[in-house]
């Protein structure tokens, strides 16, 4: 792998040395277009083809063909003509973040998934990722960065890139392609790809004030905490305040908009995934409010108030017992059961915990409820050995 990144990096420079139209000459990519085997677009393309080879079969992909299928329906329905062009997908990272690779290769992060609301939300980032590939802002952004004779910066993304070990960790594979391709992407690119996703969201009939409300909730989530850790998209795009005004102010310009999209597949889709999610955000250890403000903008909807209970919970317990947490994890567990009777998984975790804390009757009592509700669990014999 280093040795085809040194390559690749060889080939860029070299080029540098071939005549070449500046940003400003580069035109929409069409559907099915492909570049000339002989341009720099090609060698990006090369280099981001071999990456998503390796992609495909990471540890790190989240492989769910369900999810996979949502997310691809949904970029077909914003932008129909390049449905055939753009992949997508999903990375198991706890980070807010989405990219857009030249050769059509889209990446969506577990975390933002987690972040985002409603499926509009979702569109939202997936058509402004979107309006990057079909204005070439990556082809453009190399273009820039030679135009300015700006061969440090090319050097110093070789030099990252030739440091990675060979079989090394996807997520640093990742986040050199966002200093590569997202980066330098410029202010007015950023505002054309935002302007292209607004397009997509209104012409599909989704509330393009979603756009902006993601930001928001980001702008809070930053208040709460440690603003770098879970919002490492922010590193190769605006500040989220510039973004929201931009969005809100492009927006005001459309007139007769009709939002007729109702649907919102997103929280059914990602439901398998939650626990496992939720306790990748608990590791990256936030606070506390932090991690409560996430799960109140996931579970919003009344209907998953015993969700929200429920996770508030396991939030408690999985940062061990300090300061009382697993006293709060139970109350909130109670909380859960208050919202919702027969959810089972609250009664397993309940019943454990109690088990930690020496309440045996209790624990004996919320687990035998666990099997009842559960009906014929995998760890059922584990269950069954507490209560003996």
């Amino acid at each position: 792998m280093k040795k085809l990144l040194l390559i690749f990096l060889i080939f860029i420079l070299n080029s540098c040395q071939t005549p070449l139209g500046g940003a400003k000459d580069v035109k929409n990519i069409e559907p099915e277009e492909r570049p000339n085997i002989e341009s720099i677009e090609a060698g990006l393309w090369m280099q981001m083809d071999n990456y998503e080879e390796k992609l495909k079969t990471s540890g790190s992909r989240l492989k769910d063909k369900n999810l996979d299928k949502y997310l691809k329906d949904i970029l077909c329905n914003l932008s129909p003509g390049y449905c055939k062009d753009i992949r997508v997908y999903v990375q198991d990272m706890p980070y807010f973040n989405a990219f857009m690779a030249p050769n059509g290769m889209m990446v969506v992060w577990t975390g933002l998934l987690l972040r985002a609301q409603n499926e509009a939300q979702v569109a939202a980032v997936i058509g402004h990722e979107a309006g990057h590939y079909i204005k070439r802002h990556s082809l453009k952004s190399w273009l820039d960065a030679k135009s300015r004779t700006d061969l440090m910066v090319l050097l110093s993304i070789g030099l990252a890139i030739g440091g990675v070990p060979a079989g090394g960790d996807i997520f640093n594979l990742t986040q050199l392609l966002q200093i590569g391709f997202m980066a330098k992407h410029s202010r007015d690119n950023e505002r054309e790809a935002d302007k292209i996703g607004l397009d997509f969201l209104i012409n599909s009939g989704y509330d393009p004030y979603e756009a902006p409300k993601i930001w928001e909730n980001i702008v809070k989530e930053m208040e709460l905490g440690e603003v770098n850790k879970p919002l490492s998209f922010l590193a190769s795009h605006p500040a989220p305040e510039e973004r929201i005004k931009n969005l809100k102010k492009q927006i005001e310009e459309y007139e007769n908009i009709k939002n007729k999209k109702k649907i919102n597949e997103l929280k059914d889709k990602i439901q398998p995934h939650l626990k496992k999610w939720i306790k990748n955000e608990i590791r990256l250890n936030n606070k506390v409010e932090q991690t409560e403000f996430v799960l109140e903008t996931t579970f919003e909807d009344n209907k998953n108030k015993y969700l929200l209970k429920f996770y508030k919970g396991e939030v408690y317990r999985l940062r061990g017992n300090i300061e009382n947490n697993y006293d709060k994890a139970i109350d909130y567990y109670n909380e859960s059961i208050q919202a919702k009777k027969d959810f089972p998984n609250v009664y397993r975790e309940l019943g454990l915990l109690q088990l930690k804390k020496e309440k045996n009757n209790e624990a004996k009592k919320n687990l035998k409820k666990y099997l009842e509700l559960a009906k014929n669990p995998k760890d059922e014999s584990i269950i069954k050995s507490y209560l003996n």
